[in-house]
């Protein structure tokens, strides 16, 4: 199964974390949510299968003062931008959100982020894809980037070897393990989730929210997905008791019904970011070599910007944004 189908927790949250971050990371992530709407829609009108991308906005949540002086300040970069958001007390944002606890002291309130699930966008993209003549693989391993004459040309895999006159390396917290080629320097690490049942809560979130330390996703079908931060760099797709404690617990203290909830499924997914927190996007020192990895927690939103710049890197054209800040030559590749 593809770790997508249990993946990430769907944000497409270009504002509602307003932490530190580099501002060619800001940057790419505006770019990607600006195109998410139009991407998906195309995707839907091309397969018939709906992806169920929600602009309702999102929302990131402050549960002491200073919780709140420190959200307020990291906005700063968005008053500069005239981006859109607003802050609201605590009685406001649970007369909006009624499910979350009487602990919330403020919210800011991001009405352009949105969400999707990831598992329908995968069937859409592949769908997509196999009606523009791709020949997609399910579950084939590559064990190495075949080089010939210094160039690119191909992968090593348990069928042999597939020629290519290209080769995007995009295998997630994987992109730093392929023979062949000096590894990309992405760091492994992971996010761990559960999947809740929300159905019965008529008071249940209508949009995400950020918390301290955690996630909350709601799904059209009624669930709720709790996500957060995981320890150590295993693969491994499962959750420890102590991982799945913690996950409820912080559920708990931001929804006050959530400790009512039934958990349905719980799993941890792998994630690579880079020593600087950009991705690595584009050509490498290899001819014929592409990145398109180290996105981290941001994989989901930064899809359709990524796979613009590292597509118009490919074909010759000039992409939207400058792609030296994410070129993997800054780390000498």
């Amino acid at each position: 199964m593809s770790p997508w189908t249990t993946g990430p927790a769907g944000f497409v949250d270009a504002q509602a974390r307003p932490g530190a971050a580099p501002e060619a990371l800001r940057d790419l992530s505006l770019l990607s949510r600006h195109l998410f709407g139009d991407w998906v829609e195309a995707l839907e009108e091309e397969t018939g299968l709906p992806c169920e991308f929600d602009v309702r906005g999102g929302l990131a949540l402050a549960l002491t003062e200073a919780e709140e002086v420190v959200l307020d300040r990291a906005l700063d970069w968005q008053r500069a931008r005239g981006l859109p958001f607003e802050v609201l007390p605590g009685d406001e944002v649970r007369a909006r959100e009624p499910a979350l606890a009487g602990s919330v002291r403020a919210a800011f309130s991001f009405p352009e982020d949105g969400q999707l699930p990831p598992d329908r966008l995968l069937r859409a993209l592949s769908l997509a894809a196999r009606r523009a003549g791709v020949a997609v693989a399910e579950s084939l391993s590559v064990a190495a980037v075949h080089v010939e004459n210094g160039s690119a040309a191909g992968i090593v895999t348990p069928w042999g070897l597939l020629k290519a006159d290209a080769v995007v390396n995009a295998a997630g917290a994987r992109a730093g393990l392929l023979a062949g080629t000096p590894p990309l320097p992405v760091l492994p690490t992971r996010s761990t989730h559960l999947l809740l049942d929300a159905a019965g809560d008529p008071d249940r979130l209508t949009r995400f929210v950020h918390g301290s330390g955690c996630g909350l996703v709601p799904r059209r079908n009624g669930t709720l997905v709790v996500t957060a931060p995981g320890r150590g760099e295993s693969l491994d797709p499962r959750l420890t008791l102590e991982e799945t404690a913690a996950l409820l617990g912080h559920a708990g203290g931001i929804v006050r019904s959530a400790s009512a909830y039934a958990v349905l499924s719980g799993w941890s997914f792998p994630e690579a970011v880079s020593p600087d927190g950009l991705p690595l996007l584009g050509e490498t020192a290899i001819p014929g070599l592409l990145a398109a990895a180290g996105e981290g927690r941001d994989g989901l939103l930064l899809v359709p910007a990524a796979a613009r710049l590292v597509a118009d890197v490919l074909m010759g054209r000039t992409p939207p944004l400058p792609c030296a800040p994410y070129s993997p030559a800054r780390f000498g590749l």
